[in-house]
């Protein structure tokens, strides 16, 4: 089974350590460095609360919260066919719902018996994947049993199927190179040939459909690709696998970070699988994941989660629209990952390291509400000391979890021990997340003459490849950050802010080693210089996004949650994280 999150971060905390504290700070008994204490998971029952439907909604079921719907949309439900579900494990004909909490942890929210959600295995083509996304593809060769596609972070995507209530059969098919898209979307049968097809949708906004050949097993389950539409990008949810309109053809739904969502009704033309678009709701940006359910009747719904944590079901009307939300339940704050779910997942950092004047370093691990958990000490006093430069960079191999860097006289130490020497030329590292789109974290270095260097990661959170000049002139800048997307097309990007009055500006990656990030733009017009402390923690909200946290001369930390949309729209205000943050002299 997967280990837990903590333990692995704890681990690469005490080789950093253990590589470092030779120089100073306390020692066990036979001599050797002390390492610091385990950092647990938050003490509390990380499953999500709520029953699944498994029959069209009774009348006045409906909570008083009202959907916005778009002008003149009807909201009376009609009746017509239906469609099977992507992943009915228990065999009683409605969809099970499968996530993954905050620690590694997968868990099989059952439809027959919702009492208890149980921990679910998913088989790995590769023991040390932590995969960026779960997939629910359906059943592919139709012999009663659903298959999962898994989606590795180096772009490997594999198949597996769901042979019961406890985990998934081995992994008999893979394939390399989806790295090329930012999305896929399992998207049940759009060809209407009875098979569920695949939708992939590359970083420039042009979608794709794989038609699904009834095969699974070691055979390849979808045929040649087709392109089926452009301009996609504007979306930042798109859901499959389901029909709103009740005539038995799946249909595609997308959400715009402006709040729109649209609904694209399938056709069952391979060529051109689905009608133009037409919006039928608005005010979907409280929701941070939304993901398909198909019920016991063949009926549709919408699940979505708002930040604070509460999921919400929208039942489909059957004529294109959705009905009145109801409360689905709670504590889906410690869920990163509803597999089938809309948006671009999140993969490589999600916490913050403080380290205090005295040398103690404390780490948080980052909720999916915007917030963080209990703090956990990583290292006590004097065992890191303000000599030894710290970076936590995002996910240096297919962790998926920060990688503490440390350098001291300057040698470079990491997980696995020392990484080698040379690095005092440096002033500063920033591990900023996957700029080669390999899947696997990168790490900046700034010079002191202030040229930006990439070192190319190899994967194993040790080795780097050669060094590529990315540039000069980067001291008219105090602070540069990164740990995520935060142009909402899931590549890395680079923030910097000025020395003129604090302004934010954004280099969004683009997938090149060879030129790693594009023109800047501007994402803050001032007073960012306001923050003693800036820090990117990767994706505490849980919309894929990378989210930027600043604390005042006050103590008190404040979260930027960029919005999918560009400019000086990226950040629409601040969250409070709350007070005291001034115990740590630096974040990372």
């Amino acid at each position: 089974m997967r280990p837990k999150r903590s333990g692995r971060l704890a681990a690469s905390t005490a080789v950093a350590l253990a590589a470092g504290m030779l120089l100073a700070g306390p020692a066990s008994a036979d001599g050797s460095p002390k390492a610091p204490a385990e950092r647990p998971l938050p003490k509390v029952d990380m499953r999500g609360h709520g029953v699944l439907p498994t029959t069209a909604p009774k009348a006045g079921a409906q909570s008083k919260q009202k959907l916005q719907r778009g002008a003149d949309a009807p909201a009376t439900a009609t009746v017509g066919k239906t469609v099977a579900p992507r992943f009915d494990v228990d065999h009683d004909g409605s969809d099970d719902l499968l996530y993954r909490d905050i620690g590694g942890t997968t868990f099989l929210k059952k439809s027959k018996t919702p009492a208890s959600d149980e921990e679910f295995y998913v088989s790995k083509a590769d023991p040390e994947d932590d995969f960026k996304d779960l997939l629910p593809a359906g059943d592919l060769n139709h012999n009663g049993y659903p298959e999962l596609l898994t989606l590795s972070v180096n772009g490997t995507l594999s198949l597996t199927e769901a042979g019961s209530t406890v985990g998934t059969t081995g992994v008999t098919w893979s394939s390399r190179g989806w790295n090329a898209y930012n999305k896929l979307i399992a998207a049940g049968d759009m060809t209407g040939d009875g098979n569920p097809d695949l939708l992939a949708r590359t970083h420039d906004g042009t979608l794709y459909l794989y038609p699904g050949n009834g095969r699974a097993g070691s055979d390849t389950p979808y045929g040649d690709r087709v392109q089926v539409g452009s301009g996609w990008g504007k979306f930042d949810q798109i859901l499959g696998g389901a029909d709103y309109n009740a005539d038995g053809v799946a249909d595609v739904l997308a959400t715009a970070p402006t709040g729109e969502m649209f609904l694209y009704t399938g056709t069952g033309n391979i060529n051109s699988p689905f009608a133009d678009g037409v919006q039928n709701g608005m005010g979907w940006t409280i929701y941070n994941q939304l993901s398909p359910v198909v019920d016991g009747d063949g009926k549709t719904w919408v699940l979505a989660r708002e930040l604070g944590g509460t999921a919400y079901l929208y039942p489909s009307l059957g004529n294109g629209q959705l009905g009145d939300r109801l409360k689905f339940g709670t504590n889906w704050e410690y869920t990163d990952l509803l597999a089938g779910q809309g948006a671009i997942a999140a993969h490589g950092k999600g916490e913050v390291f403080g380290r205090t004047s005295g040398g103690s370093l404390y780490a948080y691990l980052g909720k999916q509400n915007g917030n963080f958990a209990d703090r956990d000490l990583i290292g006590s006093e004097g065992e890191y000391v303000s000599d030894f430069g710290l970076t936590l960079a995002s996910s240096l191999s297919k962790a998926d979890h920060g990688h503490l860097l440390l350098t001291y006289n300057g040698v470079l130490y990491g997980p696995k021990g020392e990484i080698g020497g040379g690095w005092g030329i440096y002033k500063s590292l920033l591990g900023i997340g996957d700029l080669t789109n390999d899947g696997f974290g990168d790490l900046l270095a700034l010079d002191k003459s202030n040229v930006l260097w990439l070192y190319p990661s190899q994967g194993n959170a040790h080795n780097f490849a050669d060094r590529i000049r990315v540039g000069g002139g980067w001291g008219s800048y105090n602070k540069l950050l990164g740990a995520g997307d935060i142009t909402g097309d899931g590549r890395a990007d680079l923030v910097a802010r000025d020395t003129n009055g604090g302004a934010l500006w954004v280099y969004p990656g683009t997938g090149s080693g060879s030129a790693p990030l594009g023109d800047r733009v501007k994402i803050g017009t001032g007073g960012f210089n306001s923050f003693n402390k800036l820090a990117a923690v990767g994706d505490i909200t849980g919309d894929g996004r990378g989210d930027l946290v600043g604390v005042d001369s006050s103590g008190t930390a404040y979260r930027y949650s960029p919005t999918g949309l560009q400019g000086l729209s990226t950040f629409s205000g601040r969250g409070t994280v709350g007070g005291g943050w001034n115990t740590y002299g630096e974040l990372f």
